[in-house]
C-alpha cells in the first residue's frame, strides 16, 4: 500500500496553464490535474488506455469523439482507449481527476518517450 497527499507530488506544467500531479500503482495512474485559464488541450487519442475524469471544481469544455459538453464539478466523463478527446478552459481555475487503465508511463515525473498528445502551437 502506498499512501501520499497531492501536495506531496511535483506538478508539472504540461501544457501551458495545464499542471499534473502523477501517482501510479502497477496497473493504473492517477492525476490530479488543474487548468488555469486560458489552457487548451489539443484534441488526441490514447491509444493504450481508458480515460476516466472526475471533476471536482470549476467547469471545462470537453470534446470526446465530436460530443461537445460542459463537465463541471461532480461529473464523471470516461473516455474510451482510442477515443479523440481534447478541451479547454472556460473561466478561472478547474480541477480535476483523471484515471488510467492501464498506467500511463509518460505521465510520470522523469519518464523519458516521447508523449502522446500534439504539440501546441505556440501563440507568440
Amino acid at each position: 500500500m502506498y499512501v501520499t497527499a497531492w501536495d506531496q507530488l511535483p506538478e508539472v506544467e504540461g501544457l501551458p496553464n495545464n499542471f499534473r500531479r502523477a501517482a501510479a500503482g502497477r496497473e493504473m495512474g492517477v492525476n490530479h490535474i488543474r487548468w488555469v485559464h486560458p489552457t487548451e488541450l489539443p484534441p488526441h487519442t490514447h491509444e493504450d488506455a481508458e480515460q476516466a475524469i472526475v471533476m471536482l471544481s470549476g467547469e471545462i469544455a470537453f470534446t470526446i469523439d465530436g460530443t461537445d459538453m460542459t463537465l463541471r464539478a461532480g461529473d464523471v466523463a470516461i473516455v474510451p482507449r482510442g477515443a479523440v478527446h481534447g478541451g479547454h478552459s472556460i473561466d478561472g481555475e478547474a480541477a480535476f481527476v483523471e484515471v488510467f487503465a492501464p498506467l500511463r508511463l509518460e505521465n510520470l515525473v522523469g519518464f523519458l518517450g516521447g508523449p502522446s498528445m500534439p504539440n501546441q502551437e505556440d501563440p507568440a
